[in-house]
């Protein structure tokens, strides 16, 4: 079980060092026939293809160019990788580190390793 993880979370290459923000789909904040977000812990809830803002810092420096969607070339940072069980608006619900939910291009992990125990909703799967 990992934390569930909500559009405003850090994110981070290190799981240390804060290097940006998950924010909402490049379509929008609600796919289209759905009333509202979910909320978890009063904030929306993230999910597969919602956009990732990297700064690119991590403890030792930076490890690559800031990443703001839309970038100005290349595909937007997105979380590629979800829970298999719990579905958010039809699409895998994202969580926290460690459970190796990512983002493509950047790599980067959601959550803070020091924020966990801070948290009160956690998603399996």
């Amino acid at each position: 079980m990992f934390p569930a993880a909500r559009k405003l979370d850090p994110i981070s290459h290190d799981s240390i060092t804060p290097s940006g923000v998950v924010g909402t789909p490049p379509s929008g904040p609600c796919p289209p026939g759905v009333t509202g977000p979910v909320l978890i812990e009063f904030l929306p809830a993230a999910h597969v293809g919602c956009a990732v803002v990297c700064s690119g810092v991590i403890t030792g420096g930076i490890a690559h160019p800031p990443i703001v969607p839309p970038p100005p070339v290349g595909p937007p940072n997105l979380i590629v990788k979800g829970s298999a069980n719990v579905l958010i608006h039809a699409l895998p619900a994202a969580r926290w580190i460690p459970s190796g939910d990512l983002t493509a291009p950047c790599g980067v992990f959601i959550g803070l390793t020091a924020l966990v125990p801070m948290r009160r909703v956690f998603i399996g799967g």
